[in-house]
């Protein structure tokens, strides 16, 4: 429990103090961050629950991403436009680390910002009326993935920090263990066009991972927090299809037995 406590202090806002934290209890609870994500997504819940009383959509989707950035403190959308920026550059591998490391925010990273963030709150809009429960899951993928990608990957060189720590430590049963338990929970919370959704969306999520691994070398702790943010984005398209579509595909599926 202290250790998930000081997950959730390091990858939210929410203020808890800790008296006489260690290093290595600190780098130990990084890797509980889908733990965190299942905190993330409790909260984002009940804050839908309250904004269902705005009869409005679409500002329902606003204040949502908004309550995201703020919870999260716009951590991982961070690393999201650092390596957008480096990956677009069309550089070599060790320009695009220094682009990475540089804390402005470039042209591509601006554009991808506003990119993910117009596409959340399109699928927001889609998910809110009925299926606010999937805002549950959506967190949880994101960082499932971030930990199949840390595990299967190795650290970029020429990188350093928090990141490399993380990489180092990922293995092979934690990505199993907690597989195992989103694919039971997003089966639990949306049923089998969750359960769906988790399966597809973890082929992206493969292929961002070797994308970063060819052009940077590897995992960075700006390219975890692209990770959590695109593939959570991912997760939020393919079940927006699915809402949207699963009766029709039932009905294909049951015509072809």
């Amino acid at each position: 429990m202290r250790k998930i406590l000081i997950a959730i202090s390091f990858f939210t806002r929410i203020p808890i103090k800790l008296k006489d934290v260690s290093n290595e209890e600190f780098y130990d609870s990084m890797i509980l961050i889908p733990i965190v994500g299942v905190f993330i997504g409790l909260i984002l819940f009940g804050v839908s629950i309250l904004l269902s009383f705005i009869h409005f959509v679409q500002l329902q989707a606003l204040l949502m991403i908004i309550a995201y950035i703020w919870l999260t403190g716009g951590l991982h959308l961070d690393g999201f436009a650092d390596t957008t920026d480096a990956l677009f550059s069309a550089r070599d591998q060790k320009k695009m680390m220094e682009i990475m490391k540089d804390s402005r925010l470039g042209a591509f990273g601006a554009i991808g910002l506003i990119l993910i963030i117009l596409t959340n709150w399109m699928t927001y809009t889609i998910i809110l009326p009925q299926y606010s429960s999937a805002i549950l899951v959506i967190p949880v993928f994101g960082r499932v993935a971030a930990i199949m990608s840390t595990c299967f990957s190795t650290y970029a060189p020429g990188g350093g920090g928090l990141g490399k720590r993380f990489v180092e430590m990922t293995k092979l049963h934690h990505f199993i263990i907690y597989l195992v338990f989103l694919l039971g929970f997003s089966t639990l919370i949306l049923g089998l066009p969750g359960l769906l959704t988790v399966v597809i969306c973890l082929l992206p999520a493969l292929l961002l991972m070797k994308n970063l691994q060819h052009k940077i070398g590897g995992m960075t702790g700006d390219t975890i927090g692209m990770t959590i943010e695109l593939n959570q984005t991912f997760f939020m398209v393919v079940f927006s299809v699915f809402l949207i579509n699963f009766p029709t595909y039932l009905s294909l599926f049951r015509g072809l037995l």
